[in-house]
């Protein structure tokens, strides 16, 4: 009996070195996952992929923290992802033998095909071919605006001018009215027209 206590203990001290020495060999990777608002973002995915292809990944929490254990010693990629998000890649991560790195990360909205269009309140004609007076804004332009929503609808119909007429002008999404104005960063053109009316 005294034997078999002897080999258990001799066994469960091993145990313990091997896994003292595992955990000095490698290293970790532990940061948060915001927006561009400092607003946690729960259950992105974090991606650490080292040297050879191999990776290991880690889903944000409550308060959008991640942690990647296990990490032999090198140069990693990580990559972050999200829903509605763009992705996030940093080619320069090192990692050490018993250390923890940390890496705090910023997502930014991803970009749609949404195009915001203001004009006047009767008779619009959204067809582009029918309407080559609009002013177009892109890029530079765009980051001009505010970015407060209630501030860019505001922006807008000022933009769109008296003629919009006296009830103000009808801000298009896509096409069709009555939807929400989306952050700025997912616009990819406004289009100003103030003659609305169809050419024919």
């Amino acid at each position: 009996m005294k034997n078999l206590k002897a080999i258990l203990f001799i066994g469960l001290i091993t145990l313990i070195i091997n896994s003292v020495i595992f955990a000095q060999a490698t290293g970790s990777l532990r940061g948060q996952v915001v927006d561009s608002l400092g607003a946690v973002i729960v259950g992105a995915t974090a991606t650490a992929v080292d040297a050879n292809g191999k990776e290991k990944s880690s889903i944000t929490n409550k308060q959008g923290e991640f942690t990647i254990g296990g990490l032999a010693p090198g140069n990693y990629i990580v990559r972050v992802t999200a829903p509605n998000f763009g992705l996030y890649e940093n080619a320069a991560v090192v990692i050490a033998a018993g250390k923890r790195e940390e890496l705090d990360v910023t997502l930014t909205v991803e970009a749609v095909s949404e195009n915001v269009e203001v004009a006047g309140s009767e008779g619009v004609n959204t067809d582009n071919e029918n309407n080559a007076s609009a002013t177009v804004l892109k890029e530079k332009d765009l980051e001009a605006l505010p970015d407060d929503p209630e501030e860019l609808e505001a922006a807008l119909q000022a933009l769109a001018g008296p003629s919009a007429g006296p009830n103000g002008g009808q801000i298009y999404i896509d096409g069709f009215t009555g939807g929400r104005i989306p952050p700025k960063d997912a616009i990819r053109e406004i289009r100003i027209n103030q003659n609305p009316f169809s050419a024919e």
